[in-house]
């Protein structure tokens, strides 16, 4: 009978755990004090059993509370939803960002922007989407939508990283001016450096009355030619400046390479047209410009490489976006990485002689006309792609 008693009583105990462990309360604890032998060992057990999962709960309550208040101060907007697009989580910036409340459903955000719900529905991993709408009865502003997929014990969850594209310019620009200062610091100081030493060499002999005029020749050839690299750098850096508004004019994709392509003789040139009627609104002279220098700089890669030179010129059209691109791509040396996001720095060049001004220019050129201008390069070439709407 007291075996009966002692097994019902452990099996109570037990039952009383594992709904414990199931509904996360561990406030759970048997008092040990009355008991002996087995029944105290087990009561034991069950209370160390407890300890151990309320001490992981904590651990894990705390981990996600700090990831959670990390991601909080993300001035992105991130949310989690599950396959069908019900909101698992969001953060901060996308309440206050989006609407001032946490909706249910992505398809909710329809009130805000049926273009927002339906792009964030239609998106793919890796994909990014431009998109545009006003949160909370604010001013139209554009956004950048990533996509990412999670997997988490055996459910597929959809992330989404919207960023204000204002934000992400701001940064952009910071970090172009803070290279632009570094370059332009270097080249003045390279020029005045060297002004400055042979200026006080002259003056140092002057005052010893020991000048040689052979000696003075040279220091002011010197001088004059460190001083008229630098009065074209400033020239240059003026130049710059002048760029005026593109007067746009419809002109066809075919005509606009032909025309370019009059200029070379070089049959390493090679095309790849699509649709070459499709007419673009361009300010001609500034385009053929832009390709002309990508064309130049993709004649000088190819030297020395020991392979036979190939210069492609091509164009696609993505009519859905209504967008058209042509890319200049070369089987030449390639573009360092550690150089690769200084290229379109106003004077920084890895030519020797080089002005450092040709690719700010094709840059700020196509920002004029509306579009983007990007690099990518391994070992087997260079392609610069320029996207721009039709």
């Amino acid at each position: 009978m007291f075996e009966n008693l002692f097994h019902s009583k452990s099996n109570e105990r037990l039952r009383m755990m594992i709904e414990a462990i199931r509904t996360r309360d561990f406030s759970l604890q048997y008092s040990t004090e009355k008991l002996r032998g087995e029944e105290k060992a087990l009561a034991m057990e069950i209370n160390s059993v407890i300890n151990e999962f309320r001490q992981t709960t904590l651990e894990q309550e705390t981990q996600y509370q700090y990831f959670e208040t990390l991601l909080n101060t993300v001035d992105s907007i991130l949310i989690v939803t599950d396959e069908q697009y019900n909101v698992c989580w969001m953060n901060k910036s996308a309440v206050e960002g989006l609407c001032g409340f946490k909706f249910q459903k992505i398809s909710d955000l329809v009130s805000i922007s049926e273009e927002l719900a339906r792009v964030l529905q239609e998106g793919k991993p890796g994909e990014q989407r431009l998109v545009s709408f006003a949160p909370k009865g604010e001013d139209v502003k554009n956004y950048a939508v990533n996509f990412s997929n999670l997997y988490n014990k055996g459910f597929y969850y959809k992330l989404f990283y919207i960023q204000n594209i204002q934000t992400i310019v701001q940064e952009n620009e910071a970090k172009t001016q803070q290279q632009l200062v570094r370059v332009l610091t270097h080249e003045i100081m390279n020029s005045l450096t060297p002004i400055i030493s042979l200026a006080d060499t002259l003056r140092e002999q002057c005052e010893e009355g020991g000048l040689d005029a052979d000696d003075t020749l040279m220091a002011l050839k010197a001088i004059h030619r460190r001083s008229s690299g630098l009065l074209q750098f400033v020239e240059n850096y003026r130049q710059l400046q002048k760029i005026s508004q593109p007067k746009l004019a419809p002109v066809s994709i075919g005509d606009l390479i032909c025309g370019i392509l009059k200029l070379y003789a070089n049959p390493i040139i090679k095309t790849d047209i699509e649709d070459p009627d499709t007419t673009i609104q361009i300010d001609r002279s500034q385009m053929e410009q832009v390709i002309i220098n990508l064309l130049k700089n993709a004649c000088e890669a190819c030297e020395d490489t020991g392979r036979e030179p190939v210069i492609t010129i091509s164009t696609r059209l993505n009519k859905q976006k209504r967008e058209v691109s042509i890319s200049v791509s070369d089987n030449g040396k390639g573009i360092l990485p550690e150089v690769m996001d200084r290229i379109f720095v106003p004077f920084f060049t890895t030519k020797t002689g080089g002005s450092g001004i040709g690719l700010s220019l094709c840059k700020q050129i196509i920002s004029l006309h509306g579009g983007t201008i990007s690099a990518s390069s391994s070992e087997e070439g260079t392609t610069f792609r320029i996207v721009m709407g039709w």
